[in-house]
């Protein structure tokens, strides 16, 4: 019998010249907000495995969704990310680097879907 699973990773990037421009209680809010929203975007209900820094490890096992759900998977949580980032930058009331740099952090998402005997 085949089983099969995905592996889901959304990754900010530009996490590291983020956290090394900015004052770090600031930096490291900005981020676990971020991380939260992308979170609260888990539309497949994947499971989440671990947090490390800037990426979330989600998986899904014994099904690889779609490519129209897994699409619309990346759209949602693209969408809820930029969308933060675009609040943060048109309500910043905080002088603080980090508030001005947030807007230069960017996602990346790789799905790996795995098949095994």
């Amino acid at each position: 019998m085949r089983k099969e699973s995905l592996l889901f990773i959304p990754d900010i990037s530009r996490f590291t010249e983020f956290i090394e421009r900015t004052e770090v209680n600031y930096s490291q809010n900005v981020i676990a907000e971020l991380l939260e929203i992308l979170i609260g975007a888990n539309t497949l209900d994947l499971q989440l495995a671990e947090i490390e820094g800037d990426a979330l490890f989600f998986y899904k096992e014994e099904m690889i969704p779609s490519q129209e759900l897994l699409l619309a998977q990346i759209a949602s949580m693209f969408t809820a990310f930029y969308s933060h980032l675009e609040l943060l930058r048109k309500n910043r009331i905080c002088p603080c680097n980090a508030c001005a740099e947030a807007p230069n952090l960017q996602l990346k998402i790789i799905a790996i879907p795995l098949a095994r005997s």
